[in-house]
């Protein structure tokens, strides 16, 4: 996988960027730490996660873009950087086991590691993959939700899009007599965007009332459910650290919404690699039950809110309105 960015790295990069120069960047990149805030005063500690976050972001991609010039090759580059650097961890922490059982002649932690070993080895393999996925910017299984926002907004007449909010699109437009609002992360470079962010310029620059706030995500799936499946729910669909999920039911809360989910199953290798035709078809299965309900739950004359949630690597948006 490392071999794979650095050619990646080399095809992209500017002329004047030497071979030395990548191979430190991304030696520095994949030993990267990202250290979580202190935890010994809950109060306010999700504003401290999302600044975190949002500045670990970007001195990923500051670090891409010192090498790389075109944007999406930047975000794509990134997100690669990024996967390749938790693969680094694992290797890391096993190497760590193996060298301490040694040292101290503590078998029993190496048996323990030899049974985590299938695991770690499809974990390993799926980041592999997806390494590869995000090199070549197409879509993978976690770009489900924001397909399903592009499914829908291509049903609509005229949308509109607003660019107020970093690496997120918020577009509106009309579907049936209903208003439609719909979010997703700014495709087709891979970001999932800042989707909180985005709901709230809804909610007090665009003067949104909006009946419903829908979310479209994967979820993973237990053993014994098929990928594809497709279940419904109430609540914000949407993984991750959960500074994001916490501001949108904040919104929601504070406006009195409602929320609606849906979830398109799916195993963690799955979603982590190219979209497989499977997920394509839920895709399209998804879009067809977020029409049926905004039609048979949204009035003409009323407005929802639909959130594509996920990578939206290689998902990109419909043209604007002439």
């Amino acid at each position: 996988a490392s071999a794979n960015v650095l050619s990646a790295l080399e095809k992209a990069k500017r002329r004047d960027i030497a071979k030395p120069e990548l191979e430190a960047t991304l030696k520095k990149m994949v030993d990267f730490a990202v250290i979580e805030p202190t935890a010994l005063d809950p109060n306010g500690i999700v504003p401290k996660y999302k600044h975190i976050l949002n500045t670990y972001v970007e001195t990923y991609e500051h670090e891409i873009r010192r090498i790389v010039d075109d944007g999406i090759t930047v975000k794509n580059l990134a997100t690669a950087v990024e996967a390749l650097r938790y693969m680094n961890f694992i290797y890391k922490v096993v190497d760590h086991y193996y060298k301490t059982a040694k040292k101290y002649k503590a078998f029993y932690l190496v048996i323990q590691l030899t049974m985590l070993l299938p695991l770690l080895k499809e974990l390993t393999d799926t980041v592999n993959e997806a390494v590869n996925s995000f090199i070549k910017g197409v879509p993978i299984g976690d770009s489900a939700g924001p397909l399903v926002a592009y499914n829908v907004l291509s049903q609509c007449w005229a949308p509109t899009y607003h660019s107020a909010v970093k690496d997120t699109v918020v577009a509106e437009c009309d579907y049936q007599g209903r208003r439609l609002y719909v979010i997703k992360a700014e495709g087709p470079g891979s970001t999932v965007g800042r989707l909180d962010e985005a709901v709230e310029y809804v909610f007090n620059k665009l003067n949104a009332k909006p009946k419903y706030i829908v979310t479209v995500d994967a979820a993973l799936r237990l053993e014994g459910e098929k990928t594809g499946e497709v279940a419904e729910g109430i609540g914000v669909a949407m993984g991750g650290v959960g500074v994001e999920k916490f501001n949108i039911e904040s919104y929601a809360a504070k406006y009195g919404v409602p929320l609606y989910a849906f979830l398109i199953k799916m195993r963690q290798a799955e979603a982590l690699t190219t979209m497989t035709s499977d997920i394509y078809t839920a895709v399209q299965n998804t879009t067809k039950r977020v029409l049926e309900f905004i039609n048979t739950n949204v009035q003409p004359g009323e407005s929802v809110l639909l959130i594509g949630v996920g990578n939206t690597v290689g998902v990109a948006q419909p043209h604007a309105a002439a």
